[in-house]
């Protein structure tokens, strides 16, 4: 399994590079981009359990989450656990779909309130907590950005060199662009890119799964993809791009929890 994740993660990376050699005008204006993801703010909450407290704390959840159904909470919140790589074990619950003053709103509604349970009820079983907001990007994606989350993440977090955001960008969206042409490509990939609370630049991709199965290597890989597309030397000078934009790559995989989860009628 190790091998086959390093495997993977080399093809991913060689893939992506290719995209970078995309023409100037390929690439969308600050005004349009930020049109087009005005409403696509995410906070994600990181939380990892003591040792020992990983039922205590899943509970909690679950008791919290009846807080948010109680209080008449209109927003939806996701929870996944990752089940691989260095952060095994941590609660990932993120609320999508926003703009950015939909949280003041959220804030007097249910800030307070909301701090002072999530405080109460899981605190005492946290290791450790942090929260992030994220922007999806779905002029970067392959499947809407408000699609129902499937049973299965694959994880893949890069965090790139300074300056080297628009670079990456640049690469991601042109390979995206071949792969939305590729019939047998599934469209399960979401971008994502950390604008507060962490070290950035940071994309996260992530790829949707049904099952353990589902991680077998594809016919075709993105290098096959992008090389058709664009010709093998065009195609490797933007995997290059990635690879030079990249300081690290993180990959885990996450099990999406319903139990865990609120769901507003």
């Amino acid at each position: 399994m190790k091998r086959y994740f390093a495997a993977l993660m080399i093809t991913l990376l060689c893939s992506v590079a290719a995209w970078g050699q995309a023409a100037s005008s390929t690439v969308p204006s600050t005004q349009s981009l930020n049109a087009l993801n005005a409403n696509n703010v995410c906070r994600i909450f990181f939380t990892k359990p003591k040792p020992g407290a990983e039922s205590q704390l899943e509970q909690a959840r679950q008791k919290h989450m009846q807080f948010h159904k109680s209080q008449g909470d209109t927003w939806t919140w996701h929870t996944y656990v990752i089940e691989t790589g260095d952060s095994q074990g941590t609660m990932v619950t993120s609320t999508c779909g926003h703009s950015w003053k939909d949280f003041d709103a959220w804030e007097q509604k249910m800030g307070k309130v909301d701090r002072a349970d999530a405080m109460a009820s899981m605190g005492p079983f946290e290791a450790s907590s942090t929260n992030r907001f994220y922007v999806y990007r779905a002029d970067m994606s392959l499947r809407e950005a408000h699609a129902a989350p499937p049973p299965m993440e694959a994880v893949t977090i890069y965090v790139l060199h300074p300056g080297a955001g628009n670079d990456f960008v640049e690469a991601i969206t042109k390979i995206t662009a071949a792969l939305k042409k590729e019939p047998s490509w599934p469209k399960t990939a979401g971008w994502m890119q950390l604008v507060n609370g962490g070290e950035g630049p940071t994309f996260v991709v992530l790829s949707g799964r049904q099952s353990w199965a589902d991680f077998a290597p594809l016919d075709k890989s993105i290098t096959d993809i992008a090389t058709e597309a664009y010709g093998k030397e065009a195609a490797d000078a933007l995997f290059k791009v990635i690879r030079d934009s990249t300081a690290h790559v993180f990959t885990e995989t996450a099990v999406y929890r319903p139990d865990l989860s609120y769901l507003p009628k």
